[in-house]
């Protein structure tokens, strides 16, 4: 089960991403908060998921959005912070990407694509929107040569198999591996290449000609 917790300030907007999760059989609605300093403030005193799912606008009262990132980070390990505004500047969504979002998308998606992004996610995958491809792929993995770590053999399949847009699970069956060596591997990859998730880790070695 996929636990939702959403950072929105619009209310209307809010009732909309409820009604998302409220029909599917494998998301439910944890938790919203309207402010940065509610949802910090919450996360600090813990009970979170662990591996919940974060839906979080940008444009919020007092601090911005991406403060609240490192304290779902601390408060849920193993969960993943998915960006949803109207904020189509590029480098915010670099920002973003850096402080450990893995997904970015912008607030006109469709309903039906917003569930199955979330999906993809929840898997293990990364969803950007299609808008700000190109511009990742030329800014992200901007170190030279000198500064790149050479990735193993198995680390180099696993980033390769990623890059096609499999999840973890899908990464294990193709190699006859288990789901919790391919999540080592994948950490790794992210060490090595200074990456905070699977788009910027991709990115960076396409740049770098790793693959």
């Amino acid at each position: 089960m996929i636990e939702i917790l959403i950072v929105e300030d619009n209310a209307a907007y809010l009732d909309t991403l409820k009604e998302m999760i409220e029909p599917t059989d494998d998301m439910t609605f944890h938790t919203a908060w309207r402010s940065a300093e509610s949802a910090v403030r919450a996360m600090g005193q813990g009970g979170l998921p662990a591996d919940a799912l974060l839906l979080l606008d940008l444009h919020l009262p007092g601090s911005g959005g991406l403060s609240i990132i490192p304290a779902f980070r601390k408060a849920c390990p193993e969960g993943n912070v998915v960006v949803l505004t109207q904020n189509d500047n590029e480098l915010v969504v670099l920002e973003a990407i850096q402080a450990g979002a893995v997904g970015y998308l912008l607030k006109n998606h469709p309903i039906a694509q917003l569930r199955a992004a979330i999906r993809e996610i929840h898997g293990g995958g990364s969803v950007i929107d299609d808008k700000f491809s190109r511009y990742l792929l030329q800014a992200l993995g901007g170190r030279t040569e000198d500064e790149q770590q050479v990735l193993s053999p198995r680390e180099h399949e696993v980033l390769e198999l990623m890059a096609t847009g499999m999840v973890k699970k899908e990464v294990a069956e193709q190699l006859g591996i288990s789901y919790h060596s391919v999540a080592l591997y994948t950490r790794n990859i992210y060490k090595k290449l200074e990456s905070p998730n699977i788009t910027a880790a991709v990115a960076t070695a396409i740049r770098r000609g790793l693959i």
